[in-house]
C-alpha cells in the first residue's frame, strides 16, 4: 500500500514537472500571449467605464494584432481587402481559366495516384494473399493459440496487464485528488493558448457592448485564427481517408438478392408481429394451408438466427471464455444422448458447476482463466455468473446446432436447410435464394398431439409425453382436431376417455412459452388454419379484459446525444460478428487480430447495452376491449422503462421449472421424435400422430367395415 503511494505521489511530480518544463521549452509563446491579452482585457476594461462614466479613454488595444505570434493565416488582415479579394476570387472561380486549371491540377493529382496505387498494388495483393491463405484455411486446432498471440498474451502478461493495472491505480488516485488534475486542466489550457482565446474574448466582448462597432469583428476572427495556430501546430491531427472499392458486378447481385431477401423480411416482420398462437381463416382454394406453410419455413429460419444472434451476446458476455472446447464438449454429450434437450442441457451445465465448486479447479471449465477474466459480469441491470450465462448459451447451442427440423406438424413439410461445419462452428445456409444446388431435405417431425397434452393423453404412458419444449407447431384444419363449444357440448370432462375437455391442450397453447423461453425470448410458435374461426372454440377469454398491443414502440433513450456513438458500437458489432463467425466456422485456434478486434469490439458492445439497459424504454400503444369483444375499445399510452421493470423484478419463464422437472424424467428430445419419410405422410404415419380426427377417421372406416 505504501509503495503504491509513493508510486503515484512520484508519478505525479515527474508528470507536473514535465508539463511545466514542456510549457517552458516548446509553450513559451503562449505564456507571452496570455500577459498580451491579459493587458488587452484591462485597457477594454478601463475603456468601457470610462464610456459609461463619459470620460475620455485611449483607444483599446483589442483590435490589435498580436505582437507575439506571427501572421500565418490565409485571410488578409483587412476587412475592406477581404471583400475585394472574395469577389475576385469567386469571379475567378468560375473563369474558363480556371476551370482548365482546375482541370490541369485534377489530372496531375490523378496521375500522381495512378503511379502510387500502381506501385502499391502487389504488394497489396501478396498482403492480401497471404492473409487470405491465412485466415481462411480450415483448421481444427481447438482453442489453439497461434505463436503471434502466445507472444501478445505473454507481452500483455508481463507488461501490458501490470502496465494496465497500475494506471487504473493511478486514475482512482487522480479521482481521489481532483485538485491535481484541475491544476493541470488550468496549464494545458494556458500551454495551448486557449486561455487566451477566453481572456482576449471577455475583453473584446467589453468593448462590443459599450461600442457596438460590427466592422470589428473581422479582426476578432483573424486574431482567433491567429491564436489557433499553437492548437493546431502542437496536435496531431490525423485524417484518417476509406477509401472502398465497390466490385461492380457483385454489387449488380446484390441489388437483386437484396430485393428477395427484403420481402422476405417483410414476411418475417408480419410473423414476428404474430402472438405465439395464430389462426389463418379462408375459404377453401385461397391457400391458407400455403401460407402457413410458408410462414413455418420462415420461423424456422428465424428460430435458428435468432439462438446465433443471442449466442453471439452471450459470448461477448464473457469474450475471453474458450466457447469452442465447451460447445464441442455439449455436441458431445448431444450425440452420446446425454443431452436430448433443453432440461437436461441445463442440467448437464449444472453438473459442471457442481464440480468446479466443489474442486475449485480451472480446468473444469476448459482452462478458462478466472483470475484475471473473472466469474461475474454486469450490464447495467443485473449482475450473470458465468454459470448463468454458460446455462443460457448451452441452451442456445442446442437449438442453434441440433440438425433435426424444427418443424412439428399434423401434415408433411419438406426444409432445404444445410449446416456447414468442418469440425469448428457450424454454420446454416437457411437462404431461400441461394444459388448451387439444394441443401438437405429434412422433413417435419410427426405431431403426435399426445406431447401437446398436459392432460389426459390419447396412449397411456406415451414416451414422448412432456417432451416437447420449443419449435414451429403446425397444425392444419384445427377446428376439426379439437372442435367447438356446439360440437362439444356432449362431451364430458370426467370422461375415462380422452376428449378436447380433459386433455388440456388448451392450457399448453396458453403456457407453452414457458418451457420455450430461453434468454427471455419464447422459441415457440404455432401456426393454424381453419375455413372459420368459429370452428375452434373459444376458451377463458369471456372472463379477461383483452390488451391488444397495436404498436410496440421502438426502444428510446433518454439519454441525449448518443446516437453517434450507438452507431458506432452497432456498426462495429456487425461487421466483427461476419468476420468473427465466419474464422470460427474455418478454424478452431486462436489468432491475435481477432483477438484483438473481439476486445475492442466486446467493450464497444457492452458500453453500448448497459445505456440502453440504464436509460432506455419504448412506447407501447395498447387497445383494451373486454373479452366478449362487443364492447368499446379504449386506446392507451405504456411507457416500459428498462431500469424499472427488468432489473430482476420477474421472471418471463415463471412457470418453467414446471416444465423442467416433467422433461427431465422424459427420455427423449426434439431429435428423437420420428421424422415422415417422405414428403407424404403414410397411413402409419397417420396413426402415429394419435390424432382425434385421424383417430375418429380409421375408428369410423373400422366399424363401417
Amino acid at each position: 500500500m505504501r509503495r503504491t503511494k509513493a508510486f503515484n505521489i512520484s508519478l505525479t511530480v515527474l508528470l507536473s514537472i514535465g508539463f511545466v518544463v514542456v510549457g517552458v521549452v516548446c509553450f513559451s509563446s503562449s505564456y507571452l500571449r496570455l500577459v498580451e491579452t491579459l493587458k488587452d482585457l484591462w485597457a477594454s476594461i478601463e475603456y468601457m467605464f470610462a464610456r459609461m462614466l463619459g470620460i475620455e479613454a485611449n483607444v483599446p488595444t483589442i483590435n490589435e494584432y498580436s505582437k507575439v505570434l506571427q501572421w500565418e493565416i490565409l485571410l488578409p488582415e483587412d476587412f475592406e481587402v477581404f471583400k475585394v479579394r472574395a469577389t475576385e476570387y469567386f469571379t475567378l472561380l468560375f473563369s474558363r481559366e480556371n476551370l482548365q486549371g482546375y482541370g490541369i491540377v485534377v489530372a496531375k493529382i490523378l496521375l500522381k495516384i495512378a503511379k502510387f496505387l500502381t506501385a502499391a498494388l502487389p504488394f497489396v495483393l501478396v498482403i492480401w494473399l497471404v492473409l487470405k491463405i491465412f485466415y481462411q484455411s480450415n483448421n481444427t486446432k481447438h482453442n489453439k493459440d497461434t505463436a503471434p498471440l502466445k507472444a501478445f498474451k505473454w507481452v500483455d502478461r508481463k507488461a501490458f496487464y501490470p502496465t494496465k493495472k497500475a494506471v487504473l491505480g493511478y486514475v482512482e488516485y487522480l479521482k481521489e485528488h481532483r485538485w491535481i488534475v484541475i491544476l493541470w486542466i488550468v496549464l494545458w489550457v494556458i500551454l495551448l493558448n486557449l486561455a487566451s482565446i477566453v481572456v482576449a474574448a471577455i475583453g473584446y466582448f467589453l468593448y462590443f457592448a459599450v461600442t457596438f462597432k460590427v466592422d470589428t469583428i473581422y479582426i476578432q476572427v483573424c486574431k482567433l485564427c491567429i491564436d489557433l495556430q499553437v492548437v493546431f501546430k502542437a496536435v496531431p491531427i490525423w485524417v484518417l481517408v476509406l477509401v472502398g472499392y465497390m466490385f461492380f458486378c457483385r454489387f449488380r447481385k446484390r441489388i437483386a438478392l437484396a430485393k428477395l431477401q427484403r420481402f422476405e423480411a417483410r414476411n418475417c416482420g408480419l410473423i414476428t408481429d404474430l402472438p405465439i398462437v395464430s389462426m389463418t381463416c379462408g375459404s377453401m382454394g385461397k391457400k391458407k394451408t400455403t401460407i402457413i406453410t410458408d410462414m413455418a419455413l420462415s420461423q424456422a429460419v428465424m428460430f435458428r438466427q435468432k439462438a446465433l444472434e443471442l449466442l453471439q451476446k452471450n459470448d461477448m458476455r464473457f469474450p475471453f471464455f474458450p466457447w469452442i472446447s465447451f460447445e464441442l464438449d455439449l455436441r458431445r454429450c448431444m450425440e452420446y444422448g446425454t443431452v436430448y434437450n433443453l432440461a437436461t442441457a441445463k442440467e448437464w451445465v449444472k453438473k459442471k458447476r457442481d464440480r468446479f465448486v466443489k474442486s475449485q479447479d480451472r480446468n473444469k471449465i476448459y482452462g478458462y482463466d478466472v483470475e484475471r477474466y473473472g466469474l461475474s459480469y454486469y450490464d447495467g441491470l443485473r449482475e450473470y455468473t458465468l454459470w448463468d450465462v454458460l446455462t443460457t448459451y448451452a441452451q442456445l447451442y442446442f437449438i442453434y446446432v441440433i440438425q433435426s427440423s424444427l418443424i412439428v406438424s399434423n401434415y408433411s413439410i419438406r426444409e432445404e436447410s444445410e449446416i456447414v461445419d468442418v469440425g469448428n462452428f457450424p454454420l446454416w445456409s437457411t437462404s431461400f435464394f441461394r444459388d448451387g444446388i439444394a441443401g438437405e431435405d429434412r422433413y417435419a417431425h410427426i405431431l403426435d398431439f399426445d406431447v401437446l397434452r398436459l392432460g389426459k393423453k390419447v396412449l397411456e404412458n406415451n414416451p414422448n409425453s412432456g417432451s416437447f419444449e420449443f419449435g414451429v407447431v403446425v397444425i392444419s384444419e384445427v377446428g376439426k382436431e379439437r372442435g367447438n363449444n356446439l360440437e362439444l357440448r356432449e362431451v364430458k370432462k370426467t370422461k375415462e376417455e380422452t376428449n378436447q375437455k380433459n386433455d388440456l391442450f388448451n392450457s399448453w397453447l396458453k403456457m407453452c412459452r414457458h418451457s420455450a423461453t430461453v434468454d427471455n425470448f419464447p422459441f415457440v410458435k404455432v401456426f393454424t388454419d381453419e375455413q372459420r374461426p368459429a370452428s375452434w372454440g373459444a376458451d377463458a377469454r369471456d372472463l379477461a379484459d383483452i390488451l391488444n398491443i397495436a404498436t410496440s414502440g421502438r426502444q428510446r433513450l433518454s439519454l441525449p446525444f448518443y446516437t453517434i456513438e450507438e452507431m458506432l458500437a452497432e456498426f462495429a458489432l456487425d461487421k466483427f460478428m461476419q468476420l468473427y463467425y465466419d474464422f470460427r466456422h474455418r478454424r478452431g485456434d486462436n489468432t491475435l487480430l481477432v483477438h484483438i478486434l473481439k476486445g475492442i469490439t466486446a467493450w464497444l458492445y457492452q458500453r453500448n447495452v448497459a445505456v440502453h439497459n440504464k436509460y432506455g424504454y419504448c412506447i407501447v400503444q395498447i387497445e383494451k376491449e373486454k373479452g366478449t369483444l362487443d364492447g368499446k375499445v379504449e386506446k392507451k399510452k405504456y411507457f416500459v422503462m428498462n431500469k424499472k421493470i427488468y432489473s430482476r423484478r420477474f421472471s418471463t419463464d415463471c412457470f418453467s421449472d414446471y416444465f423442467n422437472e416433467i422433461a427431465k424424467r422424459t427420455k427423449v428430445g426434439l431429435k428423437d421424435y420420428i421424422t415422415y419419410a417422405t414428403e407424404k405422410a403414410t397411413a402409419d404415419e397417420l396413426k402415429m400422430q394419435n390424432s382425434y380426427f385421424i383417430n375418429a377417421l380409421y375408428k369410423d372406416a373400422g366399424s363401417n367395415q
